[in-house]
């Protein structure tokens, strides 16, 4: 296996390779860009490593996006904080300081990765018709945000390249957020919101001013169209940080614009749960199967 890092965009984002064989003589290999969860506060290791060993496993190019947040920041700096660290920083950022994790700065990030990688085609080994994403939490929204957007002119011209250069060909999303309101009023409605890290976790994603169409852009859902690429969901019923309505809500969405779709619940499991086995250390053995149903999803033609 090789490992390559390389810096995109204009913060504190940094993109590590996995390669399996490379080179003229190789068949060309499906890829995938993993972008980790951590509320746009950090970056979750358990939902990056983990999973990208199952797709090296059968025969992907495997990039990890760390995008732009309060963690990396930190990392640039070449120092370490924990969560709670990372949290008391959150609190007390300047409202007018730009962190990097603004709608929509990583998903202008994912873009160019996904760019760097069908201009570099040669370079890793890659089929350029064959290149998804797979996201969890907050980086089930990167993806999906790219998922949906990457038609637009908009993002385009925030881009700086043609939308061809980032069309992902397929998206799997791990338990996401989808719908900040709606995940909000969930939370208030069941009296178990926390009100302090819901507004940090709205710092982090939407700045410190809230703007109404930054917030309908970011509500994933009102964006699917006939250009949004076959995808799989998978959640838990008993996930209490991201509730399963964001994966409901947003399979219908898919549904009504005939977008190929699979999407499994799974009655028990927290939040987090990565690929639910030893290496994270959060087991689910029930949860696990949704490796191998994912698997055989992407074999699916």
């Amino acid at each position: 296996m090789n490992i390559k890092k390389f810096k995109i965009g204009d913060y504190y984002a940094e993109v590590t390779a996995l390669l399996g064989e490379t080179g003229v003589s190789f068949e060309k290999k499906p890829a995938v860009v993993i972008c980790p969860g951590g509320s746009y506060m950090y970056l979750s290791k358990r939902e990056g490593e983990p999973i990208a060993y199952d797709f090296l496993k059968r025969g992907y190019q495997v990039f990890i996006l760390s995008y732009s947040t309060i963690g990396t920041m930190i990392e640039s700096e070449g120092r370490q904080a924990s969560r709670d660290e990372l949290y008391q920083i959150a609190s007390m950022v300047e409202p007018d300081k730009v962190l990097g994790s603004e709608f929509p700065n990583p998903l202008i990030e994912l873009a160019l990765t996904l760019s760097h990688i069908r201009e570099n085609i040669h370079e890793y080994n890659v089929d350029p018709d064959n290149i998804g994403l797979i996201g969890f939490s907050a980086g089930g929204h990167l993806a999906a945000s790219l998922s949906v957007h990457w038609n637009k002119t908009w993002l385009s011209d925030l881009v700086g390249k043609e939308s061809r250069w980032f069309k992902p060909n397929f998206q799997v999303l791990s338990y996401p957020i989808l719908d900040y309101d709606l995940n909000r009023e969930i939370a208030e409605t069941r009296g178990v919101g926390d009100p302090i890290y819901m507004s940090m976790a709205s710092r982090m994603v939407f700045g410190a001013e809230i703007d109404p169409e930054i917030i309908d852009k970011a509500t994933l859902k009102n964006h699917v169209d006939q250009d949004t690429p076959r995808t799989f969901i998978w959640h838990t019923v008993g996930d209490r940080l991201v509730y399963v309505k964001n994966a409901l809500d947003f399979a219908d969405a898919l549904e009504k614009a005939g977008i190929p779709w699979e999407l499994h619940t799974f009655t028990e499991g927290n939040h987090g749960l990565s690929v639910a086995s030893e290496i994270t250390g959060k087991v689910n053995k029930h949860v696990q199967n949704w490796v191998p149903l994912m698997f055989e999803w992407l074999e699916l033609k």
